[in-house]
């Protein structure tokens, strides 16, 4: 069990040095914080894609893979840091001197503690008791950590196993898979150890991003009240693929504003290799993607312009790409009740349409449920009402746009689905907003008050 560990431990740090190299490359100027949370998240989704990428050619997992690629990338780094000149900016504002900011800061540090703790122990100590990480994720992952998917494996082609979503994205079960490939056991505790990487990494992004555009109390703030949610406590570390969604789902929202924000090329790549992964992990996370390219086209400001066209349309464009294998791969599986994206036709919609009033009452009685949610969703809205000039400032606008297109994207699916709807909607639907938190986090996160004045720009 101590070599387990000890590999385990060299497997997150391969994910660490593989998102440091991603980032030095791509984002060369960030803060230590910004730097640190979309390393930690997007180690383990390039690490994952290229796990991926050698398994459909006839390669799974295997330890001198994972640590050639890691190698690879800490060598990137380091070339990228030497001749770029890349660094970390000092662009945080100046700490709080009031003594209720500090001790405001010091309440959320307790809080994302005891978050921290919660979601170390499922992770790493707890095994895998949730029915959906049982049978879904985790059962994909011993696939993919024992056979490559070419020749592809039977598990896909059969149909007494649709329960466990043969057709879904698999890059969260390949990120499991390098645990076991790398400590040469299927151990169902450890495997569920990234986990708490990509967590870490979407709490420091929503802390970085509040931090750039307000202050430090509002940074730990919504930094705390993300990480606290009681359902982040209840799904994070269980070996599930909401945890990992909604954390390249911050890094995509956070490297869209400040796309926006100051149009550079890098923040653009970032919010690509961002929805990549997202597209990646979930079925919802390819309805994201399109929400995403739809900023990007819509939002940007000057979207008529013609370099803000090609971009965007470039965007899209290696976005499908991207995703395009797996598409490939699954085209030819067995369809069954599992299938949602093959029943998505107009005829169907428009037959399930009286479903939609039963969905949409549902959702006032899900974000007030304090078991679930706590004061999370009510302080969203409460701000924003009490705020609600500052729907005009552009990164908030942007926030709400993405925030209710993602609600309404989830309308469809349950629609179309053979299951009982009001048992589907108690079941799933407190974790499909989970995948909203961080988008909404950073909505408190822009609106609470300064702690401090901001400074005057001089020439």
């Amino acid at each position: 069990m101590t070599t387990a560990w000890l590999w385990c431990s060299i497997y997150l740090a391969c994910l660490l040095v593989t998102g440091w190299g991603v980032c030095s490359l791509i984002l060369p100027n960030r803060s230590r914080i910004d730097f640190a949370g979309l390393a930690a998240c997007l180690g383990p989704g390039i690490l994952s894609l290229i796990l991926i990428a050698f398994s459909m050619v006839g390669w799974g997992p295997s330890r001198s893979i994972l640590l050639s690629v890691a190698f690879v990338w800490g060598m990137l780094g380091i070339v990228a840091h030497r001749n770029r000149g890349a660094g970390f900016t000092a662009n945080a504002p100046a700490l709080p001197g009031s003594t209720f900011s500090k001790i405001w800061i010091i309440l959320c540090l307790a809080a994302v503690g005891y978050g921290i703790f919660i979601v170390g122990r499922n992770a790493l100590f707890q095994p895998v008791i949730e029915g959906d990480a049982f049978q879904i994720w985790q059962l994909k992952t011993k696939v993919l950590a024992t056979v490559p998917l070419k020749p592809r494996p039977a598990y896909f082609s059969d149909v007494t196993l649709s329960y466990s979503h043969l057709k879904y994205p698999i890059l969260v079960p390949m990120l499991s898979a390098g645990v076991h490939a790398m400590t040469g056991d299927l151990n169902d505790e450890l495997g569920k150890a990234p986990d708490l990487l990509l967590y870490l990494g979407m709490g420091a992004t929503v802390f970085g991003a509040v931090l750039e555009f307000n202050c430090w109390s509002a940074a730990f703030a919504a930094a705390a009240l993300l990480l606290t949610i009681p359902n982040f406590l209840a799904y994070a570390g269980v070996g599930m693929a909401d945890t990992a969604l909604a954390a390249f789902y911050a890094c995509a929202i956070v490297s869209i504003l400040r796309w926006q924000a100051e149009r550079r090329l890098a923040d653009l790549v970032a919010a690509l290799f961002s929805t990549i992964c997202m597209a990646w992990t979930k079925n919802e996370g390819m309805a994201l993607a399109i929400i995403n390219v739809l900023a990007i086209f819509l939002l940007t400001p000057q979207p008529l312009k013609m370099r803000q066209i090609r971009l965007a349309v470039l965007f899209a464009l290696v976005l499908g790409a991207a995703i395009l294998p797996w598409i490939v791969y699954t085209r030819d599986l067995p369809a069954t009740d599992e299938d949602y994206a093959g029943r998505l036709r107009v005829a169907q919609l428009i037959a399930a349409g009286n479903r939609i009033p039963t969905v949409a009452q549902s959702m006032p009685g899900e974000i007030v449920d304090w078991r679930r949610w706590g004061i999370f969703w009510i302080a969203v809205l409460a701000l924003q009402l009490i705020n609600w000039r500052r729907l005009r400032n552009r990164s908030i606008a942007t926030l709400w746009f993405l925030l209710i297109l993602q609600i309404l994207a989830y309308f469809p699916p349950y629609m179309v689905t053979t299951w009982d709807l009001g048992e589907l909607l108690r079941y799933s639907q407190s974790r499909l907003l989970l995948h909203a938190a961080p988008a909404a986090a950073l909505i408190v996160g822009l609106q609470l008050p300064r702690d401090t004045p901001k400074p005057v720009q001089t020439d």
